[in-house]
């Protein structure tokens, strides 16, 4: 399990560095930021994964589905570090693990997976957890005028999740060499988007990239690890690792960042927490 553990870390990892980045002091660039992390992830997967580029079979490829994740990848951490800044961590990241009820949904509606009423029930807790999680007071401008963030994470990670599900019934392309056109095709996308804005160069912003990528990656190496000590049991590591994020994730956006959370979210949390155990336990 321990696999799992440093996976949460690694993810939540991503948050807080995001939040510490975008503080006014530090008067960083958050589309350079995001632009060196892409470079970074696609040279990490070439070295850590070297793929045969002359041999692979370029007319079977998904690319409609590269070039979609290309734009939509860079486009999300946009509206990610957005979030984090104006709403918080601790909503930011239920916003991306709840992206597993649209994955789920669509598992159910077009992917012809076999569904139970257990799972049913868990779905429609979760869907009726988010209007709970991301409630806010008219009281609280700031946050009530950025409601659509955590909405647009919460699709946006869920066609994500889609499209990548799509790869993996690619059999010419495999997870890892798909991620190394993917990182790339994001980088090309994201430095296209500084030129045009005339971004002014920041040599800080790349070691903020490269920070971000080495916790991105981390997550990533350490969940498929995770999956594989324990691949008997993947409930447990899909069920730990969306509950550790959605805890962690929140306890340190309350406890560090003192952000506030009403009753109404700590219900909608509570339910989401209890959406999740009966999507994947039960």
């Amino acid at each position: 399990m321990k696999e799992v553990f440093i996976s949460i870390i690694f993810n939540v990892g991503v948050s807080i560095l995001l939040k510490i980045s975008g503080n006014k002091r530090y008067n960083n660039n958050l589309m350079q930021i995001i632009t060196y992390n892409y470079l970074f992830s696609a040279i990490f997967c070439y070295c850590l994964y070297p793929v045969n580029i002359k041999n692979l079979d370029y007319s079977n490829a998904p690319w409609f589905i590269f070039i979609s994740l290309s734009f939509l990848m860079p486009f999300l951490f946009i509206i990610i570090g957005k979030c984090i800044k104006s709403i918080g961590i601790a909503k930011t990241d239920i916003a991306q693990r709840m992206s597993l009820l649209i994955t789920i949904l669509s598992a159910f509606l077009f992917f012809k997976e076999s569904y139970t009423l257990i799972k049913l029930l868990g779905l429609s807790i979760g869907f009726f957890s988010i209007f709970f999680i991301f409630h806010t007071s008219q009281k609280n401008n700031k946050q009530s005028n950025q409601w659509f963030l955590p909405l647009i994470i919460f699709l946006g990670l869920g066609l994500v999740n889609i499209l990548y599900k799509l790869i993996s019934s690619n059999l010419n392309f495999t997870f890892t060499t798909s991620s190394l056109f993917i990182f790339s095709g994001s980088f090309i996308f994201s430095l296209i988007f500084n030129i045009i804005e005339k971004q002014k160069f920041q040599i800080i912003n790349i070691f903020w990239g490269l920070g971000l990528s080495i916790l991105n990656f981390g997550n990533v190496i350490f969940y498929l690890k995770a999956h594989v000590a324990l691949k008997n049991n993947p409930s447990i590591v899909f069920a730990t690792m969306n509950l550790g994020v959605i805890i962690l994730g929140s306890l340190i956006g309350i406890v560090f960042f003192k952000e506030k959370m009403s009753k109404l979210n700590y219900f909608g949390l509570a339910l989401a927490l209890l959406s999740i155990l009966t999507i994947t336990l039960l």
